[in-house]
């Protein structure tokens, strides 16, 4: 190939490669601002999470490469330029200055700041190429949020009080049926127990159906797949009451724009849901304003063994307390003692409660709030009377499923009405079903739980007597509002549970976000915008060096053998440099060096020289009008 056309070739090159480059960088920066953040696909994330050294690698590999090609491609630009300004005259030191632009050098001479400062620039940007290439390509973790929606179980709709009235109606006035007693019976107390705990400093997951709740429920539906517990079936098709766990379906939808599902390395959602609790005020009992007149008989029964000896005896109560509205309300409990005629043992403990209005034989009422009163003996006789009003209360609530977890903050909540008698009348139900069955044979699940507090409070005289009293019924709350939310999440389960299928008109709207957290690309901050800078300098300056070029190629022209001179090539200086003019000698480069004597150098930094031809394929430094 020609020179004229290598060198043609190489100037093109060069100028189409810094071009993509720079358009691939500008292209870049500009999808991560748009799309804010840019992501990895699903497997080339899983890549660059499971191996960030690899990825490092790779990264500095891409920037490395695209930054010696940028100060290649700058170079010959470079090259290009002073040869052609090199056809004019140049002193010494901005020659010396221009070669090591060439070389991605930099000269420094205190006695010309302008060559010294234009080269430690140029060098300076050249050698950031590679930290701001890595800088823009180097993946990092980041979120994305996708718009969700879907429906859940509407618990104060029609639908769902007409099918809780037919529940009710298949087994007269009864709780529950079937296996789902079970659930109430354990879920029920732990559900209270982990609500009323976590403030006393204990953990607070508390798992239903196999999802699992931050402290409690909050009477919230999981509605993200994956949240929602077991896929096993539920048997003999047992929903509603009749609920003794099973499949829940989801019925959430993700807003993926399309070929955009990405699932990333972990996935977290916030939706804003329909759940249940309670405004529950615990207080102690005014005789006098309660009128609860609190009555008790009981029954010994003796167990006998098989020789007719006594073994022990069972004693029946029979609680019966005054309620303001309605009849009065009635629980029976059995306990077990050594004696017919002294009721407990030593660690005997009891707690005897009733709900008012009474919720098993009542119609006719509103059923918009309960009471349940709550008189303590024997262990737990450090208990007043108390009395528990409960008012149910609907909640928007904003729902966190996050590790495996589902978290409930409530955002705003409205009492139930008397369109949801049925509800609330259950839930008084529950609530009445859970005081009978805490109390066992010589102790109370619930009392034994205070009674730990108790104990532990007592014992590091932080409080007094009056305080420690107020603390046990701000626990006693929380565990009536936790059953209250359990008994949210057990009903909205139950009744969505397949093959159970929920209407229209009884469906709840439900909607959030999902993050997705994964590895790509996003908008850090203004600052890293700037890593583009570096990049696009070194390409205005190349671009400079070529519009400089084409002028002079354009409108002064040049000789094909100038094609041949390389000025940043040290044997092409070295020939320009020893070669002379036998007809002139007044203008040969070395009659006008000086030596390294004092001063020489710096004298010989002004010379100004022009490269011109002596014969064919021959160059000399001509000396223009001597010192600069």
């Amino acid at each position: 190939m020609e020179p004229r056309a290598l060198h043609a070739l190489e100037f093109t090159v060069a100028i189409i490669g810094q071009t993509l480059l720079l358009a691939a960088g500008w292209g870049f920066l500009g999808t991560v601002f748009v799309q804010n953040p840019l992501t990895a696909p699903d497997r080339l994330a899983d890549f660059i999470y499971s191996k960030p050294t690899v990825t490092t690698w790779i990264v500095t590999l891409v920037a490395t490469v695209a930054s010696v090609a940028t100060a290649t491609f700058l170079s010959i630009a470079f090259k290009e330029a002073l040869r052609h300004r090199m056809h004019k005259s140049i002193s010494l030191i901005h020659l010396s200055g221009g070669i090591a632009l060439t070389r991605m050098s930099f000269v420094i001479n205190f006695r010309h700041l302008i060559p010294t400062l234009m080269t430690l620039v140029v060098f300076g940007l050249t050698k950031l190429l590679v930290s701001s290439w890595t800088a823009l390509l180097t993946p990092t973790p980041v979120t994305w949020s996708v718009d969700a929606s879907g429906w859940e179980l509407d618990l104060t709709s029609t639908w769902f009080e007409s099918a809780l009235q037919q529940e009710l109606a298949k087994s007269g006035v009864a709780l529950v049926r079937g296996n789902s007693t079970e659930i109430f019976n354990l879920d029920g107390v732990l559900s209270g127990i982990a609500a009323a705990q976590y403030s006393f400093g204990h953990p607070g997951i508390f798992n239903f159906n196999g999802a699992k709740y931050n402290i409690s429920t909050g009477g919230v539906l999981p509605a993200v797949p994956g949240y929602n517990g077991t896929t096993e079936l539920v048997s003999n098709n047992n929903t509603g009451l009749a609920f003794a766990g099973g499949q829940v379906p989801t019925h959430l939808h993700v807003d993926f724009s399309e070929g955009q599902t990405t699932q990333g390395q972990s996935q977290n959602f916030t939706l804003q849901q329909q759940g249940l609790t309670a405004n529950v005020t615990c207080r102690r009992s005014n005789s006098t304003a309660d009128s609860l007149n609190f009555r008790s008989s009981f029954n010994p029964i003796p167990i006998p063994l098989a020789d007719g000896t006594i073994d022990y005896w069972l004693w029946v109560w029979n609680i019966t307390g005054d309620c303001s509205e309605g009849q009065p309300s009635v629980q029976h409990y059995v306990t077990q003692s050594n004696s017919s005629t002294v009721p407990q043992t030593s660690s005997s403990g009891f707690l005897s409660f009733v709900v008012c209005p009474y919720p098993l034989q009542q119609t006719g009422l509103s059923w918009e709030h309960f009471t349940v009163a709550m008189n303590a003996s024997w262990r737990y006789g450090f208990l007043p009377l108390t009395v528990c009003e409960i008012n149910p209360l609907v909640t928007t609530s904003l729902v966190s499923y996050s590790n495996g977890v589902i978290n409930t903050t409530v955002i705003s909540s409205k009492s139930l009405d008397s369109s949801n008698s049925s509800l609330v009348q259950l839930l008084a139900a529950i609530v009445n079903h859970q005081s009978v069955t805490t109390q066992g044979l010589t102790t109370n699940a619930i009392g034994d739980a205070l009674y730990a507090i108790y104990v532990s409070a007592s014992g590091k005289n932080l409080t007094s007597a009056e305080e420690l009293i107020d603390l046990l019924l701000r626990e006693l709350e929380q565990y009536w509002r936790g059953v209250i939310e359990f008994s949210g999440t057990f009903l909205r389960s139950a009744f969505s549970a397949y093959p159970r299928e929920v209407p229209t008109e009884a469906q709840m709207p439900v909607r959030g976000l999902e993050t997705i957290l994964t590895m790509g690309w996003y908008r850090q901050s203004a600052t890293w915008g700037f890593t583009i800078l570096p990049i696009t300098t070194v390409a205005l300056m190349m671009y400079a060096a070529v519009a400089y070029t084409l002028w002079h190629v354009f409108t002064e022209g040049c000789q094909e053998s100038f094609h041949m001179f390389d000025p940043s090539n040290p044997i092409h200086l070295m020939m320009a440099s020893s070669a002379r003019d036998s007809h002139d000698t007044k203008d040969n480069l070395d009659d006008w060096l000086a030596g390294f004597e004092r001063g020489g150098i710096s004298r010989n930094e002004k010379l100004r020289v022009q490269v011109t031809n002596v014969a064919a394929y021959h160059k000399r430094f001509k000396v223009i009008n001597g010192l600069d």
